[in-house]
């Protein structure tokens, strides 16, 4: 959803298949026999096992490679609906829409949304039970894809009105509102990096002038460029940008390898040369899965560093009263210590699986100068247009960064501040269209053909849907009954055990199902649960929230995956699901680990996420009273006041409970 990288004319992805298929014919000239070997063969051919295995992979969210397209404008939408792009899965459902998870999906969550509002299990709040039955109905078209997961985000602002649970007026509001001012505000001025193709031409520089030609200083390099990018830049927007440039470079790799195979053929000395190129190639091959997958875990990492880096944060920022409690800078100061040791242990498990013992003979500094030659044939040198877009993307970033200090001087006679973050980032984007273009003549840095073609619109609308959810939960009374199904639960939990599990559920959860669809169901219900359980909500939506960023075990778990998957099928050797598993499994493990530890002290230090329960998040007299009652509360925590939260089953709201279960008459606190 977002800028798009396109690797230049067409004469590119003419030249990516001329090398190809030079090296093929080159293949099959020096080594027909070899060529019938039953491996070789089957990987080329395929077999009636093998595709059935491969449909029944895909219909397990276990995706293909060859199974989603590789062109920019459709795997801009693939990257958040792998399910719904998969080109070559049987669908025999439904007059042959849908596959058959898709329908099982539908069953799921029409069952959920029947069976709930028919029986009512909660009775103290009956609206409680048919907003339930939707966000279940949503949860399961999001995570089985029985739509596109755009549309299915409108199925809100139909059912809670028809439902009772609120009006269509109230319902629509969520899907237009400042945070969906912010995402247009951050994707206009990725939309003008990949026009100008300023992140290809400083990743090609960077190579030039180190002169990194060993393969774990060129992972590094790209993983590096990745990891920064993405925390100015949301991070499906950099992996597109980046990937086709990296597979441009292995694929000339390997061309240099399959020509120096067809050279030494008809030597002499043919065993031992043919031994030689094959170990070659193989080294290429497996350098290049290390590599897609180095830039698809930097950037996921790159991304989960700041508020717009990625979806799932960009969720977090209407959820309840939390936005006016965040910040570009103290999201930094929570996330960025994970961020880094992601990267850094990303690196370590690449290399270490990818990486040691290679000596790329073929990955020359030469190669890089060719690459470069053919950029500046294509855009031409470095110009103006470039240096005005890097200026407002990093313009845009301090302005978010230094929110809080510049948001002070512009203050309303009433004490209201006036600026916020959509239109700290909208500003830069405005610049765009007002600067007038010295590459294309009589135009703008940016025209809006461009913004319609690559902005994803239905972006805007999933994370209304989100919103929706989450003031369905409050309006119905949902967030109280689920409040109180789990603060027994947490009450005696450790706050470092009680990070540490719900990273750990949400990072499983995104796993299984994807990053998004995640972060709009659970965020909104772990809220909910924070509230009415009268613990801090920053100790559950802030842990939850990096939970969804921590996928990394199969490709359909954060769009980058998806992205570098796709993109995989223009080398000889696409990725495959082990390849995501094996590197994944102790990068998730390690990360959840450390990231736990991290994010329990910047939590504390950034959004005081140890203390006890704030009073900005009671909704005082609606749900909550904050009440001038000394205890103890939060394991040992002792206040002057605190919160006291009414009572469902009193109709009347006369009694409210303190944390610690003590009920209170609300009349002597109600202000008349």
């Amino acid at each position: 959803p977002l800028a798009i990288f396109r690797a230049g004319p067409a004469s590119r992805s003419v030249r990516s298949v001329a090398r190809r298929g030079a090296g093929e014919r080159g293949l099959r000239s020096g080594r027909a026999a070899s060529m019938e070997n039953g491996q070789q063969s089957y990987s080329r051919q395929g077999s009636a096992l093998g595709r059935s295995l491969q449909r029944a992979g895909s219909s397990l969210t276990l995706q293909r490679a060859s199974t989603l397209p590789t062109q920019d404008k459709q795997l801009r939408h693939a990257a958040t609906m792998p399910i719904t792009h998969d080109q070559e899965n049987l669908r025999p459902c439904c007059g042959g829409m849908w596959k058959v998870q898709q329908f099982v999906g539908f069953v799921i969550g029409l069952t959920c949304f029947i069976s709930l509002s028919v029986f009512q299990p909660i009775k103290d709040y009956p609206s409680a039970n048919a907003m339930l039955g939707i966000t279940l109905l949503c949860g399961a078209f999001w995570v089985f894809e029985v739509g596109p997961i755009y549309i299915t985000a409108l199925l809100p602002v139909v059912m809670m009105p028809i439902m009772g649970i609120t009006s269509s007026e109230i319902a629509a509001q969520s899907y237009w509102n400042m945070i969906q001012m912010l995402v247009i505000g951050t994707y206009l001025v990725d939309i003008a990096l990949e026009e100008v193709h300023l992140p290809r031409r400083v990743v090609l520089k960077l190579l030039l002038i180190t002169g990194v030609v060993q393969p774990a200083l060129l992972l590094f390099s790209f993983m590096l460029l990745c990891w920064v990018l993405s925390m100015f830049c949301n991070n499906i927007a950099v992996t597109l940008m980046i990937t086709p440039f990296a597979i441009e470079i292995m694929s000339s790799a390997e061309e240099q390898a399959r020509d120096l195979m067809a050279s030494d053929v008809s030597s002499s000395d043919e065993a031992s040369d043919e031994g030689f190129v094959d170990a070659s190639i193989e080294e290429v091959q497996r350098f290049s899965s290390g590599l897609l997958l180095g830039i698809a875990y930097s950037s996921t990492a790159g991304g989960m560093a700041t508020l717009t880096g990625t979806i799932t944060n960009e969720v977090l920022y209407g959820i309840g009263k939390v936005p006016d409690q965040l910040s570009y800078s103290k999201w930094w100061v929570y996330a960025a210590g994970t961020s880094f040791a992601t990267f850094v242990i990303g690196y370590i498990v690449l290399y270490l699986r990818y990486c040691r013992g290679l000596q790329l003979k073929t990955l020359t500094r030469e190669m890089f100068e060719q690459e470069h030659e053919e950029l500046v044939k294509e855009i031409g040198p470095f110009s103006r247009d470039e240096f005005c877009v890097g200026l407002i993307q990093l313009l845009q970033f301090l302005l978010l960064l230094f929110r809080p200090s510049i948001a002070s001087y512009f203050i309303s006679p009433y004490g209201e501040t006036l600026i916020s973050d959509p239109t700290l980032a909208v500003l830069p984007a405005l610049l765009l269209f007002f600067i007038p273009s010295v590459v294309r003549p009589r135009q703008a840095l940016l025209a809006w053909p461009d913004v319609h073609d690559k902005f994803d619109f239905g972006l805007l609308l999933l994370i209304g849907g989100g919103f929706a959810i989450a003031h369905g939960f409050s309006e119905s009374g949902l967030n109280i009954a689920i409040g109180q199904g789990l603060a027994g639960m947490t009450e005696s939990v450790h706050p470092f055990t009680l990070n540490l599990m719900i990273i750990f559920m949400t990072s499983i959860a995104t796993q299984m199902f994807s990053a998004i669809g995640t972060a709009t169901t659970m965020l909104p219900a772990l809220y909910a649960a924070a509230i009415n359980a009268v613990h801090n909500p920053f100790a559950f939506v802030l842990p939850a929230t990096l939970g969804c960023s921590l996928g990394f075990m199969l490709p359909t778990a954060t769009p980058a995956n998806v992205v570098v998957l796709a993109k995989s099928q223009e080398l000889s050797r696409s990725l495959k699901i082990r390849d995501f598993f094996c590197s994944g499994l102790p990068l998730n493990f390690l990360v959840i680990v450390i990231g736990s530890v991290l994010t329990y002290f910047s939590g504390g230090t950034a959004f005081d996420a140890l203390s006890p329960f704030p009073r900005w998040a009671c909704d005082e007299g609606v749900t909550c009273l904050w009440v001038p009652v000394p205890g103890t509360v939060n394991s040992g925590v002792h206040v002057l006041s605190q919160a006291c939260m009414i009572r469902a089953d009193d109709p009347d709201a006369t009694t409210c409970r303190l944390w610690n279960g003590t009920i209170l008459n609300t009349s002597a606190y109600l202000v008349m």
